[in-house]
């Protein structure tokens, strides 16, 4: 493994929901017969965007780099990078030879022309651009991108365009931080199973239907924007920043922000990540502060209008 910590994709949950599962897993079933899920090298996929990719559930490989030179402040809280303040991308087999790719960057707004440029040079298409966070030092912006075909080009694609920016290209793993928070407590009222990445405690959980890429005629695994990302920093005496952003399709929108707003939370965007997704799927992007296990039952009253289940 290359790292010991990943992106916002890594987090495994306890129970992926059941017809999503599914699903995917009889997309995958289909290709290992055919002898489709073998014939990526995916070593010469990582050499392509710069670092080694890690294998995750669902056969999603991945790759981030932690926007460390940022040193964003935001609603007067300085963010952990690992509060997907980051560049990150996700690579799926669809069929021999081909991957589809979905990511997004931590961008400064100096950056975000340049680097759609070059994306689209590379033949990676723009899905969003958008905020994830509302009162940042520095402004910065959420660009999301997706590709489908050779993903030893949509690779080297990625990897050049990111090099016009100022994202540290060549990071070295480093040392997991402790969770300073009731980890488990958190895991009881959100109903799952959370992780550790880069010292942030993360959820991921799927939407309750299967989700399809109907441009690139697959079931998308949950880890590729199928599921509610919640984030909790730890800021000392059990208390936290939750950020992150509920995954929803349209009937849920409002009862999601009615609970949130309910519970006190700050609601920053409402937007989509992809173009090609059935169903259509918005995004809720918010955040408070506070207790974290208090944080923890706000955000479960919203994860109960998305039918989230509990353990």
């Amino acid at each position: 493994m290359p790292r010991p910590h990943l992106s916002r994709r890594r987090c495994v949950i306890a129970a992926v929901a059941g017809t999503a599962a599914l699903a995917t897993t009889l997309v995958l079933t289909l290709g290992s017969a055919s002898g489709q899920a073998r014939d990526i090298d995916w070593t010469t996929v990582g050499q392509a965007i710069g670092q080694p990719l890690t294998t995750e559930a669902q056969n999603v490989h991945t790759a981030e780099w932690l926007r460390t030179d940022l040193h964003e402040v935001n609603a007067g809280t300085p963010e952990n990078p690992g509060m997907e303040l980051n560049a990150e991308a996700s690579f799926h087999q669809t069929r021999a030879g081909q991957a589809v790719m979905i990511g997004e960057a931590t961008l400064r707004a100096s950056e975000v022309n340049t680097f759609a440029d070059r994306l689209q040079q590379g033949g990676v298409t723009i899905t969003a651009l958008h905020k994830h966070i509302q009162h940042d030092t520095p402004r910065i912006w959420w660009l999301h991108y997706w590709a489908l075909g050779d993903p030893v080009k949509i690779a080297r694609a990625l990897h050049a365009s990111l090099a016009t920016t100022s994202t540290p290209l060549h990071q070295k793993p480093g040392i997991e931080r402790p969770i300073a928070l009731n980890t488990g407590s958190l895991d009881r009222v959100i109903g799952s199973r959370g992780e550790n990445v880069n010292g942030v405690w993360q959820y991921h959980i799927p939407v309750s239907q299967p989700v399809t890429d109907t441009r690139a005629h697959i079931t998308l695994p949950y880890l590729m924007e199928a599921s509610t990302l919640l984030m909790f920093q730890p800021l000392g005496s059990g208390r936290a920043a939750v950020n992150g952003d509920f995954t929803m399709t349209a009937d849920q929108v409002n009862p999601v922000i009615h609970a949130l707003r309910s519970h006190g939370l700050t609601i920053i965007e409402l937007h989509n990540h992809m173009l090609y997704e059935q169903p259509r799927l918005f995004y809720l992007h918010f955040w408070k502060t506070g207790d974290a296990t208090a944080l923890a039952h706000d955000l479960r009253a919203a994860l109960d209008q998305v039918h989230a289940p509990r353990r």
